[in-house]
Formats: structure tokens, C-alpha cells, sequence
């Protein structure tokens, strides 16, 4: 008789990391008052709440631009590359 593989035991989620302006990390960081578990616990609501409004297809955009954001990017530092 087969043996089933053993579920893999872990946290239940994937950690994240994110990079924000400094700008909006310090609004962020005052409205949780400096505390990093409700700086966490706000960021992400925020992202559930946007996640839970948009459609795969507005979700798709974002990776457009962001790809479009790269090639321009690159192609700037191929015209002036830095010393």
C-alpha cells in the first residue's frame, strides 16, 4: 500500500517585503503611532481592501507598468552609464 507525502508544516503565510517612499512609510509610520505590528496590520488592510476592489485585469495593468517602468529605466542607463 502507497504512503501519502506528509503535508509540509510552516507559517500559514508567504512573508513579504516591501519597499515604500520614505514619505509614505512615515505617514503610515505616524498613523500607527511607531509600532511596527500595527504599521504591518495597516499595510495590510490596505492591500486586502485594493486586492478585494480590483479585477485581475486592472491587477495585469499594474504589472504592465511596472514592466514598462523597467525597460525605461534600463535604457536610460545604457545612454548614461554611471561611473
Amino acid at each position: 500500500m502507497a504512503r501519502r507525502g506528509r503535508k509540509k508544516g510552516g507559517p500559514r503565510y508567504k512573508r513579504v517585503v516591501l519597499s515604500l517612499p520614505k514619505r509614505l512609510y512615515y505617514v503610515l509610520n505616524g498613523i500607527a503611532m511607531g509600532d511596527e505590528r500595527k504599521l504591518n496590520r495597516l499595510i495590510k488592510g490596505i492591500l486586502e481592501d485594493k486586492l478585494m476592489e480590483s479585477t485581475v485585469g486592472e491587477l495585469e495593468l499594474y504589472l504592465g507598468r511596472a514592466e514598462e517602468e523597467e525597460e525605461k529605466e534600463a535604457i536610460q542607463e545604457e545612454e548614461h552609464p554611471q561611473a
